[in-house]
């Protein structure tokens, strides 16, 4: 088989910078589409450092890395279907790992979808993370090869929204699943027989975000097999459709040499999505050891923008400027006054840490239940009053609510809940807290519903405790 492809990347009409990014190893037939986000500098940097991550790491890691990456469950699995799991789990390692050193970078991410296509077996391997996409169009249909990971997709999924509504949703852009957010990162895997004429695409959802199936399909059936061709007016379309974001595309075509090769018929495809767990503390140790071992040949560097800081307005310094003074305060005051028996550390006086140890909870489903088949609305109250007075057996943890707080305009923190608690660790002061999760909004102490609170942080000696209770809002609405 030849492997003709041809990749293309576009700013679109109404943003100002491109985000997007695409990975092309032809010499390997490896192939990848990755969509940053994330505000200022993050979201480009995001997406050109997995792609390079990725390709620059390609040549150099070894079944055994995979193995101490993925796990030893996988070794009937060839070292070549394995290397683009472990290059984008470790992908995910060194992003998170660069919101942790550089704090201009939190809230970055990328989406990454790719292909490996293996001409000894005829077979197409397809990885996915995030709403980037894989389709391939055969005999002049299409089918959509990969499942966005989307708080749309999970809704659709659980028959809360039809398709049609999730064009008008206003959470096109939430996805649950990215390289960048987490410690970890869960990667999607499948393959597939190719076959002569097939086409794959690979797109950011700038593409199907502007275009139908329907009419990707068309345009790929009027111009293949020309994939220069294919690539160039799938983008033009999704630019005069509306181009309101970055767009994406890699066309892949496959075609018959002629040559009577034998192929490798006995290696069966994983037909349906199989996903790569989190990784172990041994995986992750492992991906921190390769990353260092291969940081130095990095071509992306972090932007300076991230690194720059302007002291007199950094919040760190000015905290450290107060402490300093108050340090000098206490000298000062200590010499003239009190003996050495009387001293107090400055943790003492100031506490060494502030933020929060946020926990989202709703109320359990039985306890949902029983409020909303109550009618009478003091005896309502009551039952809710009682759920904060028992609230370990009346609230349930909420995972994959959108946590983002603000201060002064700008936005200092960006992250997602889960069954345990979120740690956030911020400079002291005032923040408006955002939650978002669709159709629940806050329950606050005095029973009304919110979609933002307001958040004092102070210096302690450790994170305090945060209980934050969000509810369906059609339930509650009306109280």
């Amino acid at each position: 088989m030849i492997i003709l492809s041809s990749a293309q990347t576009n700013t679109g009409r109404v943003r100002t910078e491109n985000q997007d990014c695409f990975g092309a190893d032809r010499e390997n037939n490896f192939f990848f589409v990755c969509d940053g986000m994330g505000g200022g500098v993050a979201g480009d940097f995001a997406s050109n450092a997995a792609v390079d991550t990725i390709l620059s790491s390609y040549s150099k890691i070894n079944k055994q890395d995979c193995l101490d990456i993925l796990g030893e469950e996988y070794n009937t699995f060839e070292e070549k279907v394995l290397k683009p799991i472990a290059l984008i789990k470790m992908a995910n390692r060194y992003l998170y790992g660069l919101t942790k050193k550089y704090p201009k970078l939190s809230g970055m991410g990328t989406t990454c979808a790719g292909v490996w296509l293996d001409k000894d077996t005829n077979l197409i391997h397809i990885y996915n993370v995030g709403d980037s996409r894989v389709y391939r169009i055969r005999s002049g249909k299409i089918q959509l090869l990969t499942e966005d990971h989307s708080k749309i997709q999970e809704l659709i999924d659980c028959g809360k929204m039809t398709k049609e509504d999730a064009k008008m949703a206003e959470i096109q852009s939430m996805i649950t699943r990215a390289l960048g957010i987490g410690k970890t990162v869960k990667v999607d895997y499948k393959s597939e027989i190719f076959k002569n004429g097939d086409i794959y695409i690979l797109c950011t959802d700038g593409l199907n975000g502007e275009l139908s199936n329907f009419t990707i399909n068309d345009i790929v059936s009027l111009h293949k097999p020309d994939v220069n061709a294919i690539t160039k007016e799938l983008i033009t379309a999704a630019n005069n459709a509306g181009g309101r974001d970055n767009t994406t595309v890699i066309s892949i075509c496959v075609q018959d040499d002629g040559l009577d090769v034998q192929v490798n018929t006995e290696v069966e495809p994983v037909s349906d999505i199989m996903t790569f767990s989190d990784e172990s503390k041994t995986g992750s140790d492992k991906e921190q050891s390769l990353i260092r071992k291969f940081e130095k040949r990095f071509s992306v560097a972090v932007p300076k923008s991230a690194k720059n800081k302007n002291l007199l307005r950094s919040p760190l310094f000015i905290a450290i400027l107060l402490v300093l003074l108050v340090i000098a305060g206490v000298f000062v005051y200590t010499a003239l006054f009190k003996d050495s028996g009387e001293q107090k550390s400055i943790v003492e006086l100031t506490g060494n840490i502030s933020g929060i140890k946020l926990e989202i909870m709703t109320i359990t489903a039985s306890k949902l239940e029983e409020i909303k088949n109550t009618t009478d609305k003091v005896f309502k109250i009551q039952l809710i009053q009682e759920c904060f007075a028992n609230a370990s057996e009346n609230f349930t943890p909420m995972q994959n609510v959108t946590i983002s707080l603000d201060s002064d305009g700008q936005n200092k923190y960006m992250g997602m809940s889960s069954f345990k608690a979120v740690e956030i660790k911020l400079p002291k002061g005032n923040y408006e807290m955002t939650l978002s999760y669709p159709g629940y909004k806050i329950l606050d102490k005095n029973l009304k519903l919110q979609d933002t609170i307001d958040v004092t942080l102070e210096a302690s000696d450790e994170l305090s405790k945060m209980l934050i209770v969000m509810v369906p809002e059609e339930d509650f609405q009306k109280e």
